[in-house]
């Protein structure tokens, strides 16, 4: 986003000095036609005479300069722009930090950095992070306001029927449970999430429940999971057409495909929260929607108990979906030790070309001995 700040910026610098390159050609082109083509510069003695001449020429017009002018009015009104959309964001987000920190000081130790809980990032998004809870290492938050600096974005939100939102991710503990995928997004969302999302379309598949409201689609890896989950609460929130919960997923593998087996598999609790505009009564339901996130965590980790056959199930769907990562592991652990093994090798070679005659002849018999008796290993092998 600071980037693309940077780039309207330097955008706007450009045409303000196009409009002026430009302006300036005009009217040095307007005054060059009053002059004969060919004419020589007046001498002294006769300047008095051509000042008088050219006093009754007609002066530069700005109806001459339109475009010109239009582009500096344009450049003018988007800087002006800029910072009045800025001013309303700081303006927003204040009014959202007050029950955004209340919910987090109640939840966590650490709240910010100490002296502020949320963090510009952008003129349009705002960033959160609280750590020390039970059940969980940190969570992080975004706040993603309408890009009123930018009029092409504004545009762009009011087209797409776009809203501002807050997304909450609350990275677990990995003891915190045993771990599955689920999901329940807007229904309009819901083909993107499976088409796009690692973990939902690998693991989990489209849940039909006649208790869920059609505006949502929930899908599920374990219908054991899930069914306690909907039982925390969650099955009321979601037939609530009044509520701003609008994604939720609870995953303990990657969103993305990962491009190495070296990858982490973190357990996460990820929801987004549409934000109404910041009145009384919105700020409340804001307040209740992220409380309850956070009761999730401490359900999802103390109430949540899978049957060891639906726990044998989720194992055996991730050393499936894992295996190739698995034997990518196994073969590099194995080329590393063969490349210590020839390290060795080599430096003992290296010590044997040092040696005095007798030095070699025993270290060539003890190698003799040692080639042996590993020949004599494997015959062995051979017979059991």
């Amino acid at each position: 986003m600071q980037r693309v700040i940077r780039i309207t910026q330097f955008t706007l610098a450009v045409v303000v000095f196009l409009a002026a390159t430009i302006a300036a050609e005009e009217l040095e082109n307007a005054v060059g036609e009053r002059r004969p083509s060919g004419a020589q510069v007046p001498a002294d003695s006769e300047k008095r005479n051509v000042v008088k001449v050219n006093s009754a020429a007609p002066e530069p017009s700005l109806s001459n300069y339109k475009l010109e002018l239009l582009l500096v009015v344009l450049a003018v009104g988007m800087v002006a722009n800029y910072f009045r959309g800025s001013q309303q964001n700081a303006d927003t987000a204040r009014a959202w930090e007050v029950p955004i920190s209340q919910v987090l000081h109640a939840n966590f130790s650490l709240v910010g950095d100490g002296s502020q809980v949320l963090e510009r990032d952008s003129a349009a998004d705002m960033l959160v992070y609280a750590s020390g809870r039970r059940h969980c290492r940190f969570a992080q938050g975004h706040l993603m306001l309408r890009a009123r600096q930018d009029p092409v974005a504004l545009l762009n939100n009011l087209v797409a029927n776009t809203h501002e939102r807050m997304e909450i991710e609350v990275t677990m503990n990995d003891d915190a449970f045993s771990g599955f995928v689920f999901a329940a997004v807007l229904r309009r969302r819901a083909k993107a999430v499976g088409r796009d999302r690692y973990d939902i379309c690998t693991f989990a598949k489209v849940a039909t429940n006649d208790k869920i409201s059609s505006r949502f689609v929930v899908f599920s890896e374990s219908a054991d999971a899930t069914a306690q989950l909907l039982d925390s609460g969650l099955e009321e929130l979601l037939n609530d057409d009044d509520s701003l919960l609008e994604e939720i997923y609870i995953t303990d593998c990657p969103s993305e495909k990962p491009e190495t087996h070296e990858f982490k598999r973190d357990k996460k609790l990820l929801a987004a929260i549409r934000l109404p505009a910041p009145t009384s009564d919105g700020i409340k339901k804001v307040r209740e929607t992220l409380e309850f996130v956070f009761y999730l965590v401490d359900y999802i980790a103390e109430a949540i108990t899978l049957r060891p056959e639906s726990v044998r199930k989720l194992t055996k769907a991730r050393e499936e979906a894992f295996k190739e990562y698995a034997r990518l592991a196994e073969q590099e652990k194995q080329e590393a030790l063969a490349k210590i093994v020839a390290d060795r090798r080599r430096a003992e070679l290296d010590e044997v070309d040092k040696m005095s005659p007798d030095q070699r002849r025993k270290w060539e018999e003890k190698e003799r001995k040692r080639k042996l008796k590993k020949e004599q290993s494997k015959r062995t092998r051979r017979v059991k």
